[in-house]
């Protein structure tokens, strides 16, 4: 069941997109690349490709790629893949990733269309619902919790279900981001000022747990 820890919500991106993200908001992926604007990748091009091109079976439709993706916990498997060097595209660790930390009843107070899986939304099998009250039913709270996520001979899956995520369709405007985390005091100070080029005051902290 949702509590407060649980129900915060984890966007990771690079600090070279802070100051952007917090004057225009978060925005899908397919709307990013449209736009044609600089932004700084962390994620695998091979799965983004998928994501542009897994239908999101209820409504309001499209494709993964048309929703801005949060996960329910920190440390997670595509925060590692950055950590170990295996993203090609991105080779820069996890340094300079800052989380951008919202909640589900911050989402839900806007108003903002969504909808949420089981695992990994990249994943053909992945289940969805845009139904809160079957929240629980879809995500494994107690592997949220854990701070390792392996997959295990009794659990192969539970990497793929630590990934499970909540989209938001299209676009988080920043009034919804009530945090943003670095790993470092150091890149907490250039968070902090990269905010302020844009007159943002949102808090920055520095979670070291939250990292690899």
């Amino acid at each position: 069941m949702t509590t407060p820890q649980r129900g915060l919500l984890f966007h990771i991106t690079h600090q070279a997109n802070l100051a952007s993200i917090a004057r225009h908001g978060l925005r899908c992926d397919s709307d990013v690349v449209a736009s044609g604007n600089a932004f700084r990748e962390i994620g695998n091009r091979e799965i983004k490709n998928r994501r542009r091109d897994r239908v999101v079976p209820i409504p309001p439709g499209g494709a993964v790629a048309d929703y801005v993706p949060f996960y329910f916990a920190a440390r997670s498997p595509m925060l590692y893949v950055i950590h170990r060097g295996n993203v090609p595209a991105y080779q820069g660790g996890q340094g300079k990733i800052v989380y951008l930390v919202t909640s589900i009843e911050s989402i839900t107070e806007l108003g903002l269309p969504l909808v949420f899986t089981d695992r990994n939304a990249a994943l053909g099998h992945a289940s969805y619902s845009a139904d809160l009250s079957e929240l629980d039913d879809h995500v494994d709270w107690e592997l949220m919790d854990a701070r390792m996520w392996n997959d295990t001979s009794a659990e192969p899956d539970r990497m793929e279900r630590r990934m499970a995520e909540m989209l938001v369709h299209r676009h988080v405007p920043w009034s919804a981001i009530t945090g943003v985390v670095t790993k470092t005091e150091k890149r907490s100070q250039k968070a902090t000022a990269a905010l302020a080029t844009v007159g943002s005051t949102t808090a920055v902290s520095v979670q070291r747990g939250w990292c690899f």
